[in-house]
């Protein structure tokens, strides 16, 4: 085993750690922000289409169906963003996967174990935490996954309510003891808190309505 190279490589996964950190929650944000604007176009298509069970004259029927398909393509492009994130989360994801994997294969080695990352970081610590982000990372992106899935599929102003919070709420990678965690790395690197930018769930109003799936 090259010593020199192991240890140049957790110097670099330290950093990389909060990096991906940070950026992990930036995309977060991102796509709060455009899981909002797709609530917006949504909620107006719904009370078009709702509209339609009014309308009697068949060129107000065209108006009104004309308007609702320019409303699906207002939505294309933050369907195709939200896609986006997705993947860069994923990529987040498998890099803290990969870093974890490795730092395991020399974790038994005594100079490895010993070595001092930072002034207050050892491998092992360095290793449970790389454990916890897999593991939160994980499951936060399966939650993830299935919102984007679902988007195109909205029937309801019920269901994208439970889309946005699915979102907005990150129940894995973030809340108190996430916070807690990312903030005594954090303390370890010698890396001010203040940069700990993860948010606490959000409340959010679940709207419903008895309509049935949009017929498209």
């Amino acid at each position: 085993m090259n010593i020199a190279g192991v240890k140049m490589e957790m110097d670099t996964m330290v950093t990389n750690v909060w990096k991906e950190a940070e950026q992990w929650q930036k995309l977060v944000q991102r796509g709060r922000v455009t899981m909002k604007q797709i609530a917006t176009v949504n909620a107006r298509i719904f009370a078009t289409e709702n509209q339609l069970n009014n309308v009697d004259k068949p060129r107000e029927l065209r108006s009104t169906e004309k308007r609702i398909q320019q409303m699906f393509l207002r939505l294309q492009n933050p369907l195709q963003i939200m896609q986006k994130v997705l993947d860069s989360l994923a990529k987040i994801k498998d890099s803290t996967t990969r870093m974890h994997s490795r730092l395991g294969l020399w974790i038994d080695d005594e100079h490895v174990t010993k070595h001092r990352i930072r002034p207050h970081l050892r491998a092992p610590k360095l290793l449970e935490v790389l454990k916890f982000l897999c593991q939160r990372y994980d499951a936060e992106w399966e939650v993830k996954e299935m919102v984007v899935y679902h988007l195109e599929h909205i029937s309801n102003s019920y269901d994208l309510g439970i889309l946005l919070e699915a979102w907005c709420n990150c129940r894995h990678a973030g809340g108190g003891q996430f916070l807690s965690k990312m903030g005594e790395f954090y303390d370890a690197i010698g890396r001010s808190r203040s940069f700990v930018t993860f948010q606490q769930n959000e409340k959010l109003p679940h709207t419903s309505d008895n309509r049935k799936s949009r017929h498209t």
